[in-house]
């Protein structure tokens, strides 16, 4: 009979991380879903900001001026990353928001006097992704779980996300696998490019 291997892990005490985890990757981007509201509180004092255009189902960041998607007439659209806490998971991650819920979130923050703590319900209108989305302010007072929280550095996060998509997508583009998608109109707000 063969030796067993017998792995024996570092276990500590306590709530610090585990010995080689630096907390980078312990976070998820959130969706928005029709089947109940979902509640967040905001972790960063700014969100991050980029121009993208929906592709396959997806968001991808323009490329700029060699942007093959701006070629093939995509409409750009203004896209902002919050860094945030979900109530009801516990879970810390990023959340997207077109120009107009960025807006509504930043009109919120004169009461709240920051960004940094200020709470909102989102739900989409009904299942597909493109559904409407609605989002209220939530005044109720907060977990007490969420006052010691930090969340991911916002713009290694985001250029992080888009090494490991855009290639691929970006690769299809360029070999032409993509037509201009119909009716594509960027946000008021939102830069329109031409190809």
């Amino acid at each position: 009979m063969g030796r067993r291997c017998c792995l024996k892990p570092k276990v500590g005490e306590g709530f610090d991380l585990p010995e080689g985890n630096d907390g980078w990757s312990d976070w998820t981007w959130f969706h928005a879903r029709a089947e109940y509201p979902q509640r967040f509180t905001v972790l960063c004092q700014s969100p991050v900001h980029y121009a993208g255009h929906f592709y396959k189902g997806r968001m991808v960041a323009c490329a700029g001026d060699d942007c093959p998607l701006c070629a093939k007439g995509l409409g750009v659209q203004a896209r902002y990353v919050f860094s945030v806490v979900e109530w009801e998971s516990r879970r810390v991650g990023l959340l997207e928001l077109g120009r107009g819920h960025a807006l509504s979130i930043q009109d919120w923050m004169a009461q709240n006097g920051g960004l940094r703590g200020l709470s909102f319900e989102i739900e989409r209108a009904s299942r597909p992704k493109q559904s409407r989305l609605d989002l209220r302010l939530v005044t109720d007072a907060q977990p007490v779980f969420i006052h010691h929280l930090e969340g991911p550095d916002l713009r290694r996060a985001v250029e992080s996300t888009w090494r490991r998509q855009a290639s691929q997508l970006l690769s299809e583009v360029r070999s032409g696998e993509v037509a201009p998608a119909q009716g594509s109109v960027s946000p008021k707000g939102a830069e329109q490019r031409s190809a």
